[in-house]
């Protein structure tokens, strides 16, 4: 729903790195580019941040430590996916990384995962603050190396048409081809 500036509990990331620096750089260094400062990737940790989050949950979280993004169908789970639409409880402090099903072909091509938040607006970031190692790890990408980021990303296979597998996408890559074929 952020895609149509909806309200949303959910962050969405990727679990495939390249395609995460896509969406890091893909608006940046072009012609409606506002922007002048660096673009950022950031690196979280899912296994770990659901062992904090099934702390609160339940006493047998060990069980799930090594298991990742948590299903929706998970006993666990459950806290952060209430049945009913009007609920106004938030849940629980700490965050959930949540794999979900791949119900749209774009979530599938962009390998997409969801953090789920409770009660806490910056959950992620006091439950890393919390670790004594680096769980949630920012990346710089300095501006100037933007360009030619995006035409190593397109080399590699990584373009707006391949994460978004429908018209839009097919739209987009148009729109950069003759952006940058036709100046």
């Amino acid at each position: 729903m952020q895609h149509y500036r909806a309200p949303t509990r959910l962050l969405d990331w990727s679990d495939a790195a390249l395609v995460g620096l896509h969406f890091a750089v893909c608006q940046r260094c072009g012609p409606n580019d506002k922007e002048e400062a660096d673009a950022a990737v950031y690196m979280l940790d899912p296994w770990w941040l659901n062992a904090e989050a099934f702390k609160e949950v339940s006493p047998r979280a060990e069980k799930y430590q090594s298991l990742g993004p948590a299903l929706p169908d998970w006993e666990e789970a459950k806290p952060y996916l209430p049945d009913e639409f009007d609920n106004e409880d938030l849940g629980l402090e700490c965050p959930l990384a949540i794999d979900p099903s791949h119900f749209s072909r774009r979530i599938a091509a962009q390998r997409s995962r969801f953090t789920i938040f409770g009660r806490e607006k910056d959950g992620l970031k006091k439950v890393a603050n919390r670790s004594t190692e680096d769980r949630l790890v920012k990346y710089d990408v300095k501006k100037e190396a933007i360009p030619q980021i995006k035409r190593d990303l397109r080399l590699a296979g990584i373009s707006e048409e391949t994460i978004f597998p429908d018209l839009e996408g097919l739209g987009r890559e148009l729109s950069y081809f003759f952006e940058e074929n036709c100046r």
